[in-house]
């Protein structure tokens, strides 16, 4: 016969099972963030040579999500934000040229709009699955002037249609210069760049050959924007099995790496990889980047090896953010400490 106790006793342990089987949850999901692979940056602009960590201080506010895994410095990433951009990329790729016309009261971008330009910048900066989608087989780079060489180019890297959509949305009643392209069209024979079309003059007048427009009257759609504002980087894709997303949660692992794995990087033919120090990345960050990092059949390096895996799962040791605060450290400790009291009483 089963008494009460018994019963009490098969239902707490049913409860301490459940417990622990969440914190279990709980301690992986903290680990799971700290999951970093290095390859190449396939990429050559003010990437690394290399997808190594970029822990970031509590002061920056974007692309914090890539700091286990990126192609971008510290540096690059202080300089994304749209009131910053013209420091990477000049006056041309500015997103803000309109507000400055005196007298035809175009408003600021929106802050939900640069929020998305944002996320470009840094998706293009610190994502190393661009380089798998660089234009040219070879680069054109002999010039030290990163204005004069190829190696930066992406094309036809597909985007998710909802990230797509939810820019367009965000952006259609936004001021821009009216041309599709940020550099130009090819039914303006490239002369409708944004800074021709809108180029202000100290005294906020604008000497340029055109006006601006809201987006909805620029775009008719987020297919149609992200397809023309970066020229024929993008394209847009409704599988979100084979598209990316330019951007994700803090603390979780970058979706990108799982979206078409088969492809593989662009050859190993540009001037900057016969400069990559293959022992560095190990050297600099022993916990998160193998010494034979480069020979994984993935790893986008030359030396790269088919069916090796220099790869391990991260654990909640690996990876340690000298930026981290405190409070997520200790978090860190409690997800051990429930984990290990949920196994003694379960």
């Amino acid at each position: 016969t089963t008494t009460v106790r018994q019963k009490k006793r098969h239902t707490m342990k049913g409860s301490h099972q459940m417990l622990f089987f969440a914190l279990f949850l709980v301690f992986f999901e903290s680990a799971k963030a700290l999951e970093t692979e290095c390859d190449v940056c396939h990429v050559n602009y003010y990437h690394k040579h290399v997808s190594t960590p970029t822990f970031m201080p509590s002061d920056v506010n974007v692309c914090r999500e890539y700091q286990y895994e990126a192609c971008c410095s510290l540096d690059t990433v202080r300089k994304v934000p749209t009131q910053m951009i013209s420091d990477l990329y000049g006056d041309e790729y500015n997103h803000g040229l309109c507000v400055d016309i005196v007298g035809d009261d175009f408003t600021a971008m929106s802050t939900g709009c640069q929020a998305y330009f944002d996320a470009e910048n840094c998706f293009y900066e610190c994502d190393k699955n661009v380089g798998k989608w660089r234009k040219h087989s070879d680069c054109n780079e002999e010039d030290a002037d990163v204005s004069n060489h190829n190696a930066w180019q992406i094309e036809a890297m597909p985007i998710r249609a909802s990230t797509a959509d939810a820019m367009y949305e965000a952006c259609k009643d936004d001021f821009f210069p009216d041309s599709k392209g940020m550099w130009g069209t090819e039914a303006g024979n490239w002369a409708d760049a944004w800074s021709t079309r809108v180029n202000v003059n100290a005294n906020g007048v604008n000497t340029g050959t055109g006006t601006c427009k809201k987006g909805s009257e620029i775009w008719t759609n987020g297919q149609d924007m992200v397809e023309n504002v970066w020229g024929t980087a993008f394209k847009y894709e409704t599988d979100a099995t084979k598209s990316y997303v330019w951007g994700f949660n803090e603390g979780e692992s970058n979706p990108n790496n799982k979206i078409l794995e088969d492809k593989a990087y662009p050859p190993f033919t540009c001037a900057y990889h016969g400069n990559i120090d293959v022992d560095k990345p190990s050297t600099e960050y022993a916990q998160c980047c193998p010494s034979d990092w480069h020979l994984d059949e993935s790893s986008g390096h030359a030396l790269a090896t088919a069916n090796v895996t220099a790869y391990v799962t991260a654990d909640s040791t690996a990876c340690v953010n000298p930026y981290a605060s405190g409070a997520k450290m200790a978090s860190v400790a409690l997800a051990y400490s429930l984990v290990v009291l949920a196994l003694c009483f379960a």
